[in-house]
């Protein structure tokens, strides 16, 4: 029997289908969840990890993920009913014909069809910060996310406090969710020599990126940038905001969306990184910044301090002259800020999508039966640390 016979018995094939709709996103935290950890899945299978043995994984999109190269997946599109697109519609009713096996889903909602899903639920904000939304954004996720909470087999999030979240406001049961942290390894793949734009010769500056929702605390911004204006430093603003309220201090400059690379670059000469949120799922942004080496200047909302650790400084989402002190001990003090970005760096290497991968490889063996494929030495389990497996299979408590 040659090695891929060995590796691969058609007789004990698992079938999985990859939930495709993260293609038409725009490139949110939630998009880049999608993405990066399909891309690691598929990377795990290509090199024949212990935990893929058997599986075959399948992205099944609503057109083909040209921005998105895979080794060994096999890919399925399945055009959309019509353009331009209604929300869910591809979802709920196109994708479940054409799911085989089980399901695995990465943007919150999903079919309510598929009971044999594995579903990533980012966080409850839609609930606990409902301002933050539209209304039909709000009342499809009200509706969609419970009914999925009860059917599918298990649901990942990202962080304790979302979890807790989910269990608390009862959106689904404590004993069905598996805590998996993001990764933020993507960002060693960005490249600041690529950028068009120079951030070295410019005036001193901090850089932030927001939307115009409030749970992300952009006024905070405008209210200190007149004192950063008196420390000599400037504010660069990156992402789909604009200066909703006070009109900001003339040393607030907006760059729009950027690029990763121009992002890196940004990153690699700010004197800091401002991540101001009122709550987060997990806080991407801030992890991205640490795997740049930009030191992090960050809320003490959850669960921002859960991935940050003791790599950043912290204020209150309030405090006004606290973030301004924290800026000013990184700007005058060389010694704290490069100190700051090393831990930031060795903090961003435990979140990586690799063991995001694994984590999902090991919950789609238990769900397949195949429990012989994990806790070997070839393959040591995924749950435990930055991952974390509920009920009978071990922690609910993430320590």
């Amino acid at each position: 029997m040659n090695a891929d016979a060995q590796w691969s018995r058609a007789s004990e094939r698992r079938v999985w289908t990859v939930n495709g709709d993260f293609v038409n996103l725009k490139p949110t935290g939630v998009a880049r969840y999608a993405r990066e950890v399909t891309s690691a899945l598929d990377a795990l299978v290509a090199e024949r990890h212990p935990l893929a043995r058997d599986l075959d994984l399948t992205l099944i999109a609503p057109r083909e993920p040209l921005d998105l190269p895979l080794r060994r997946m096999a890919v399925k599109v399945v055009p959309e009913f019509r353009t331009p697109r209604l929300p869910q519609v591809w979802s709920q009713l196109q994708l479940p014909r054409h799911v085989e096996g089980g399901l695995l889903s990465f943007c919150n909602l999903a079919p309510m069809s598929v009971r044999q899903q594995v579903l990533c639920i980012h966080d409850a904000h839609t609930y606990v910060m409902p301002q933050s939304y539209g209304r039909m954004f709000r009342l499809a996720h009200r509706l969609i996310l419970p009914v999925l909470g009860r059917r599918v087999r298990l649901v990942t999030t990202v962080s304790g406090l979302s979890r807790d979240h989910l269990d608390t406001l009862g959106i689904v049961p404590r004993d069905k969710i598996v805590v998996a942290y993001n990764g933020s390894d993507h960002a060693d793949r960005w490249r600041p020599a690529r950028s068009a734009r120079s951030y070295i010769e410019r005036k001193p500056f901090v850089l932030c990126i927001g939307r115009d929702q409030p749970y992300k605390n952009m006024s905070l911004i405008w209210r200190i940038a007149p004192a950063l204006k008196q420390l000599g430093l400037d504010v660069l603003v990156a992402g789909d905001v604009g200066s909703a309220g006070p009109t900001p201090s003339d040393n607030v400059h907006f760059i729009g969306r950027v690029d990763d690379d121009e992002l890196a670059a940004a990153m690699s000469n700010a004197v800091c990184f401002l991540f101001p949120s009122r709550i987060e799922g997990f806080g991407l942004p801030a992890a991205e910044a640490m795997a740049r080496g930009c030191a992090v200047v960050a809320s003490t909302a959850p669960a921002i301090p859960e991935v940050c650790g003791d790599a950043a400084l912290y204020a209150d989402p309030d405090d006004e002259p606290g973030w301004v002190r924290a800026v000013a001990s990184l700007h005058h003090n060389p010694a704290l800020r490069s100190r700051l970005r090393r831990a930031g760096y060795q903090r961003s290497r435990q979140f990586t999508w690799r063991r995001v991968a694994e984590t999902y490889l090991e919950l789609m063996a238990r769900i397949d039966g195949r429990t012989d494929l994990i806790g070997t030495a070839a393959a040591p389990s995924a749950i435990g640390g930055e991952a974390m497996l509920p009920g009978p299979y071990g922690s609910t408590d993430g320590r």
